[in-house]
This record gives C-alpha cells, structure tokens and sequence, in this order.
C-alpha cells in the first residue's frame, strides 16, 4: 500500500505540533506500507531530523520570509499570486507544482494532505483521501480569527469530499460532528503517541528554585492571564515566598510585562527559551507542569510532562481529562481562579511521597500512548477507504 502526504503542514511550519505528529506517524508505519512526501523544499526541523524525505533542499525563500523582507498586503498578494502561477524557485512555488505533478502521476493508493489547502482536490481524480482534524479552533473562537479565515470555509469542503476523517481526540470528534454536521462513523479518532521515558537523574538543574512551568504560545484562549492571577494570589504566601513561574515560548510582550508588574510579581516570574533537552529537564525539577488553556484538540505537553517526571495541573476542559486520566489534578475556573490558587499550594507543599505517587500515575498514564499503535490504527484507515 502506497500513501501520499503532501508538502502543506512542513511548509507551514519551520516546528510545531501538526507537522511533528505527521513525521511521527509516518516514521512508525508498519512494514509493507510505503510513505511519500511530496515535498522539494523545507526548513521544517522535524522533517529535516526524521529523514523521511532524502535530497531534501533548503529554503532560500518562501512566503514567511518575503513578508519579513517586503511587509505590506499589496506585496504579500504579489508574491501569493507569482509563486501559484509562475515557475519560480521559491519553495511555495516548488512543493505546490511537485505536489500536483506527483497527484496527477497517480502512483499511489492513497492520498493524506496535511493541511486544509483544496487545491490538490482537482488533481486528485478517484483516488481516495483521508483528512487530519487535530482541533476546531477557528469554529469554536471566530471572534478571534474571524469569520473570513479561510481554514473554516477550507474545512468545510474537505470534510464533505474525504473518504475518512481522523480526530486526535473524543473532544476533536465531537466538535466536527456538531460544527460540521459530519456523520460519526466517518470519523476515526487516533491519539497521539508519547515521547519516551528517560532518566536525567544525572543532569545538574537548570533553575536552582523551587518552580511552577507554564509551556508554549500565550494567546486568548491559554488563559495565561489567569494563571498569572492564580499565582499572585498566593505568592506572598510563607510557604509559597521561594516559589517562582517559569514560561517558555515567545518572550513576553510590553503587555504582558505590564500585567506581570500590575500583580506585583516581576521578581517571581522566569522567561526560557530552552533547548529540547533543556526542556526535559525543566519538566523533571519543576513542582508541576500548569496548563491553563481552555481548549487543545490534544495537548501534547501533557504526555511531554509525564514522560519526564513532572506532575500535572490541568484546566478541566476539552481533550484534557481524556488525555490526562487520574494521573492529573484538575481545576475549573467557573468561579474564579480559587481552584488553582489552590492546587498551586497543595503541589508546593506536598511531601515527596505523594510527588512520587502523581510521577508514577502519569508514567502509567504515558504507557497507553504510543505512535507504534497511533501508525497501526492509521492503517487500518487507509484499508478501510480502498
């Protein structure tokens, strides 16, 4: 069996979460299944690491890059226009006419996009595809993304054409169901696998205090604002006096240095930005790994905290109790931030017995997540639309 996976998500993203999970699945595809990416270019790091794709060309320049170079709307339509109808050698240009030209060849069985992009569907002829939902983001917020954002009105046609539908989560499922109106049994939910467990019992500690970690992007729905509420409000705290808040992610904007200082509390707060092995080891000291967000069509740092020994405090919303099991904590914020003001405490002031027992309960919790099974179930689908 021969699928295809086009160049869209590692175009897109030089890292992050969807082309990840893609290389993921497809570096663990069980013996007898050939995978493509049709691709000329990218500086996407996992792809580049994985090796999936051999002779694979650096960008010399793609549209992130032109919009550093040459701001402005009229700029931007210029070189959308020139790289779609124009033989250049920019990598939009290249990966969009390989993909196309490796659709209309037809060497293949099945075809995977990894983003929402239709073009391909005119060069698709009868061959089956199966389509990615990994969350709903622009459904579910519009006031932020806008009712024009052309992801909706990209999905909403992809998922009335595909053959199959996979979901990362019974969250994500659910929410295509009742946004999309798309019939249950077309839908197929695989969960991410997780990263391995390893020990750095013998790597020295990054950050010498006592520590919360927040990780990742800051926007609207992350809730970090109330976080950083939830903290203020027990940090003066005796118990809590040598407790700090470490980020990860972008650093911090004027605003957000403007609110951390409104809440008295720029002497507590830590900015990194870590290597990957860096990251693991801010998991392993921390007290515990805080995930605020009000909505993730998975939530990958869940499995990235069990993996490395850290305990985990997450909102009780969307994918994460279906992720997170019994081997998290919950709060709601329904009434306010007390419920995480309160957890905040009970993790700064636990004894190591009942740290161990949170560590051991997120391993066993880590152990039902593998990409060996996600790739298998993967499969499974692809027979399926034959």
């Amino acid at each position: 069996m021969k699928i295809l996976y086009d160049h869209q998500a590692f175009q897109m993203q030089y890292f992050g979460g969807v082309s990840k999970c893609f290389c993921e699945l497809i570096s663990h595809l069980p013996d007898g299944v050939q995978a493509q990416i049709s691709i000329a270019q990218s500086n996407n790091v996992h792809l580049r690491e994985s090796g999936l794709v051999k002779g694979l060309g650096n960008v010399t320049m793609d549209h992130r890059m032109w919009n550093e170079k040459h701001p402005g709307r009229l700029m931007d339509i210029l070189y959308l226009a020139a790289s779609k109808y124009l033989d250049l050698p920019t990598a939009d240009s290249q990966n969009r006419r390989m993909t196309n030209r490796m659709l209309k060849q037809g060497d293949y069985d099945v075809f995977h996009p990894t983003y929402f992009k239709p073009e391909f569907l005119k060069y698709l002829g009868k061959k089956p595809f199966v389509l990615t939902i990994h969350d709903m983001m622009p459904e579910l917020y519009p006031q932020y993304y806008g009712s024009n954002y052309p992801d909706i009105a990209w999905k909403k046609q992809l998922v009335k054409r595909a053959d199959a539908i996979v979901a990362v989560s019974e969250c994500t499922k659910n929410d295509v169901i009742k946004i999309l109106g798309v019939p249950e049994e077309k839908i197929t939910v695989i969960h991410h696998g997780g990263p391995a467990s390893e020990s750095h019992a013998m790597v020295p500690r990054i950050v010498n205090e006592r520590y919360l970690l927040y990780v990742g992007q800051r926007m609207f729905y992350k809730n970090f604002t109330r976080l950083l509420e939830s903290f203020s409000a027990v940090a003066s705290r005796e118990d809590m006096s040598d407790v700090l808040l470490v980020c990860t992610g972008a650093p911090f904007s004027d605003g957000e240095k403007a609110l951390i200082a409104r809440h008295g509390i720029s002497d507590r707060i830590v900015f990194m930005h870590p290597t990957d092995a860096e990251m693991q080891i801010l998991y392993r000291d921390a007290l515990a790994f805080v995930y605020p967000s009000g909505y993730e069509g998975f939530g990958m740092p869940i499995l990235e905290a069990f993996a490395n020994g850290c305990p985990v405090l997450l909102n009780d919303a969307s994918s994460f109790p279906e992720v997170g099991g019994d081997a998290a904590r919950y709060f709601r914020f329904d009434n306010g931030v007390g419920e995480l003001s309160q957890l905040l405490v009970e993790v700064a002031t636990e004894g190591e017995e009942s740290r161990k027992e949170w560590v051991k309960r997120g391993l066993q919790r880590l152990g039902m997540f593998s990409w060996e099974k996600s790739a298998q179930r993967l499969v499974n689908v692809y027979k399926s639309v034959l």
